[in-house]
């Protein structure tokens, strides 16, 4: 039997448990590198920080790569886990289309979402997205990025 490919494999075992920490990873449509402009970057922080303001999310890592984007989030009881992905998506999808004039989606349909649980490190999942931009070649050190934030001490 072929295994199942595309977004309806990645929803398979979804769940969504308020108070859990979760991995999400979102690419754009087509890889394009929309976040080499600063302006697109600053509409993803702007969008999580109102996120965390509303009570949606408790924000603690986040990392903008050029062409996706890697959060690291503790999921409040206020919403589940694809409605939060979805303002965030829906919300930086039509700003960014807006500002750059961009015909078409900006975000890939679907996400890569992973619950981290008490037997993984939720600092090493940070220390993986934190050295993302390094493994991308796009600086010799993490802390030299521009475009990351961390609730946790990263060394």
């Amino acid at each position: 039997m072929k295994p199942e490919r595309g977004k309806q494999q990645l929803r398979k075992g979804r769940v969504s448990l308020p108070g859990t920490f979760y991995f999400v990873t979102s690419c754009c449509e087509g890889k394009r590198r929309l976040f080499d402009d600063a302006d697109n970057a600053r509409v993803v922080f702007d969008c999580l920080d109102w996120l965390a303001a509303h009570g949606l999310l408790d924000l603690h890592f986040a990392v903008v790569m050029p062409d996706h984007v890697h959060l690291v989030f503790e999921l409040s009881e206020t919403r589940e886990l694809s409605a939060v992905v979805k303002s965030f998506k829906q919300f930086t999808g039509r700003r960014i289309g807006k500002r750059t004039e961009l015909s078409g989606p900006v975000w890939q349909e679907g996400y890569y979402d992973h619950a981290i649980r008490r037997a993984e490190s939720l600092a090493d999942i940070i220390k993986y997205c934190w050295f993302n931009p390094v493994r991308a070649g796009l600086v010799e050190d993490p802390s030299e990025y521009r475009w990351w934030r961390s609730k946790c001490k990263l060394e």
